[in-house]
């Protein structure tokens, strides 16, 4: 899929997460097919040097790397990835994996927060993304706490006029 998408645009860019054990596996395939980020999830490894060691694999293949946390795990947990400069983005999980339509887990406001505000006293340049139970008044909840990226998959798909109206919604808040 990434490479037919790439075939058919050099200009996107297209990261991808995988919610996966063992994810290493896939990072050679994701970059000759012309992944741009491989963002992980962080509960699928088994230590901190493991991550680390991932990260390295996916900066070494050329791309970006990211890091995805569930709801129930601490923004503190990945504070020594950050600090390894390996990784670009934090994708904040807002409802737990597996399906899409859940409702927007409030304690991703929170975690979001506290990620910026470590990532600000330790000048580090990474996005935060939050994922899941977004709509017109969740992302602009998460955007006012610090997100720079949202990710909308059930709001926009099941929009009632159309995908662009909803992307437009997201888009423009006051």
């Amino acid at each position: 899929m990434v490479k037919a998408m790439r075939d058919f645009s050099s200009e996107i860019f297209m990261d991808v997460h995988l919610c996966v054990e063992r994810p290493a596996r896939y990072i050679d395939t994701l970059a000759r097919a012309g992944a741009n980020c491989v963002i992980f999830q962080y509960e699928a490894m088994d230590s901190l040097e493991e991550a680390l060691s991932l990260g390295e694999l996916i900066r070494a293949s050329g791309m970006h790397g990211g890091i995805s946390i569930n709801p129930s795990t601490s923004e503190q947990e990945i504070e020594q990835l950050l600090k390894s400069n390996l990784f670009s983005v934090v994708d904040i999980l807002a409802v737990e994996p597996g399906f899409g339509g859940q409702t927007f887990q409030e304690s991703a406001v929170r975690k979001l927060q506290m990620l910026r505000k470590f990532i600000g006293a330790n000048g580090l340049c990474i996005d935060l993304m939050v994922d899941g139970g977004m709509n017109s008044t969740t992302c602009q909840l998460v955007k006012k706490a610090g997100a720079d990226i949202v990710v909308a998959g059930t709001f926009l798909f099941r929009h009632a006029i159309s995908i662009e109206t909803g992307a437009d919604e997201l888009q423009n808040f006051k």
